[in-house]
């Protein structure tokens, strides 16, 4: 089959011929029509995150069964599914508490184990989600980044009376927008640095959006402006930018809730007495539960999650350095790649 390969240490990959992989009696075979290109892929095609050598990554991803192992139950060859990328053990206490992200013995697709940038993947059979008839591969594709954003807006228990401000335009700041409307936030807010992405985010619903970059705007004041004194009710940090944490925490209201759902490359300082005084409340959230899951593919089969205007790019396997330089050219939001 074809595959995308990180062959050494460093930066660079090659597409080529490798082995179909073979599946486990509890697992399925499945043929990829799409796989999404990830933020977190960017540091293993870099060489700066640490992969076993030789990987194939790809983690948000849509296809068909076209073999089962012998233990498999639930499903069957030729049915349309869309895997999570959590593979837990599901014993251990967090597990049975249905915080799968924090398994005792967490591996993940794509990130642990060889993943979905290539024509078949095997993968457990819990792992699996049903494809809806009315949803297409691409949009299966997308729900793995939908629901890293549904988990931080579900963790920041938004109300109807909520002003709701996002750091961080990419495709997760984009679904974590539309998520919170869904979830009937009053106001949603978007703070970026580039105009094409704030576009996108009127686009999908913001009601106010902030450009810190190139019109140089203040966002704390800003936001102090539109919510008449009041500040944000909860900030979903989704851009993993230490420069703006200070920005985020004097945009918040007294007793406010700040969720951080960006991945930090950095050390990052904060003004920890500031949290102290107001009575911040700061959570992680990382990745989804497999609830959280299902919630999204009804999100985006019932068309309150729209994922058109976020994907901007459909490229072939064998274009994936081409889908890297838009990416990395900020060109691209999501680019999806089909083997």
């Amino acid at each position: 089959m074809l595959a995308l390969v990180k062959e050494k240490i460093g930066p660079g990959f090659a597409v080529k011929e490798v082995e179909i992989p073979k599946f486990k009696p509890n697992e399925v075979l499945i043929k990829v029509d799409s796989v999404g290109i990830c933020g977190s892929d960017i540091p293993i095609f870099n060489g700066t995150r640490q992969v076993p050598i030789p990987f194939i990554p790809g983690h948000e991803f849509s296809g068909t069964i076209v073999e089962t192992g012998s233990r498999i139950t639930k499903f069957k060859s030729g049915d349309k599914v869309v895997p999570s990328v959590v593979q837990n053990c599901l014993t251990c206490t967090f597990c049975r508490e249905g915080l799968e992200i924090l398994c005792d013995e967490l591996v993940e697709t794509g990130i642990h184990i060889n993943g979905a940038f290539a024509e078949y993947i095997a993968v457990p059979e819990h792992t699996l989600h049903e494809l809806p008839e009315n949803m297409s591969f691409t949009e299966g594709a997308t729900i793995d980044p939908i629901a890293s954003a549904y988990h931080p807006v579900k963790k920041a228990n938004v109300g109807t009376e909520d002003i709701i401000t996002i750091f961080g335009p990419g495709a997760i700041g984009l679904f974590a927008l539309q998520v919170a409307k869904a979830e009937g936030a009053k106001k949603v807010i978007v703070v970026g640095t580039r105009e094409s992405r704030l576009s996108k985010a009127r686009e999908l619903g913001a009601d106010i959006t902030i450009n810190i970059s190139e019109k140089g705007e203040n966002a704390a004041k800003k936001i102090k402006e539109f919510t008449k004194g009041k500040m944000s009710d909860v900030i979903i940090e989704a851009a993993g930018k230490a420069s703006v944490m200070e920005m985020c925490l004097s945009s918040l209201k007294k007793n406010g809730r700040l969720i951080l759902a960006g991945i930090f490359h950095e050390n990052c300082s904060i003004p920890l007495t500031s949290i102290v005084r107001n009575e911040f409340t700061i959570r992680g959230s990382i990745c989804y539960s497999y609830n959280d899951f299902e919630d999204c593919i009804d999100l985006v089969s019932s068309d309150r999650v729209k994922i058109k205007p976020i994907i901007t790019h459909e490229l072939s396997l064998k274009e994936a350095k081409k889908a890297l330089k838009l990416i990395n050219s900020k060109e691209a939001v999501k680019v999806i790649l089909h083997p």
